[in-house]
């Protein structure tokens, strides 16, 4: 009996100082002014419809997958003709601008929200870059903020970085929280 307590104690002892599983993350807080929101995505119905007009193929593709990981409750697919757009991607070039891409949400219902990936910016950006640029907006189609940099680890992050073209822990827990 007292080997079978031993090795319990040991058990639950190693359970308590074992790491979280890498996907285990609680969602963090918006930055200043902005908030997560279903009504302020490009969502109808539980998938995205999308179009493109984009020289950024490759990124779109890479933020696309990226956001249906296993688990992943919103679809994301190419617009057909029986179904409603809900996103177009296209590029402009603007050299004065900093701003690398942007996501433009039209709030009447039936209308068609944007990504637009500034060229001029874009083409200075190495592979990487570019697809945390399309990840990030892309994200924002989902209807999440912008996170801390100080305080967290996230895709989201408000200036375009190269540190990750993929959602991490936390974007997938906010993620999970607005849609299950």
């Amino acid at each position: 009996m007292n080997r079978f307590l031993v090795a319990l104690s040991a058990t639950a002892a190693l359970l308590v100082l074992a790491p979280a599983p890498a996907y285990a993350a609680d969602p963090a807080p918006c930055v200043k002014g902005e908030a997560e929101s279903r009504s302020h995505s490009s969502v109808d119905d539980g998938e995205i419809r999308y179009t493109k007009g984009s020289q950024y193929d490759v990124d779109l593709r890479h933020a696309i997958a990226a956001w249906q990981y296993a688990g992943a409750r919103i679809k994301i697919l190419p617009d057909r003709a029986t179904t409603v757009n809900d996103l177009h991607f296209e590029d402009f070039s603007d050299s004065k601008s900093s701003t690398a891409g942007e996501w433009k949400f039209n709030a009447a219902p039936g209308f068609t929200d944007y990504i637009r990936f500034n060229k001029a910016r874009m083409s200075l950006y190495t592979p990487k870059k570019r697809r945390s640029v399309a990840a990030h907006e892309l994200e924002h189609a989902l209807g999440l903020c912008h996170k801390d940099m100080v305080k967290t680890d996230s895709l989201m992050w408000p200036g375009v970085q190269e540190d990750y073209d993929v959602p991490q822990p936390v974007d997938k827990a906010n993620y999970r929280k607005l849609w299950g």
